[in-house]
């Protein structure tokens, strides 16, 4: 016996899937996000436990500092 699926709505496959990193107006939520990079892992352990959260912060401002002048001065 054949099964007829009936739905008429397509949904997104990750439409009901939380994510890790979600981007909002003025918000970054990060949850559950696991970095296993040992660079990241190594800097990270250097500072103090009560610091870790404004140097991870400090960091990726520097990153994204960095990527975007990368785009402005190598335009695809």
């Amino acid at each position: 016996m054949a099964l007829i699926n009936r739905h008429t709505e397509l949904e997104p496959v990750a439409a009901g899937a939380r994510r890790s990193v979600q981007v909002q107006a003025k918000t970054l939520h990060i949850q559950d996000l696991s970095i296993e990079r040992p660079a990241i892992i190594a800097y990270l352990r250097n500072i103090a436990p009560e610091k870790q959260e404004i140097a991870l912060l400090h960091a990726i401002e520097v990153g994204i500092t960095e990527m975007a002048a990368r785009r402005d001065r190598f335009p695809h």
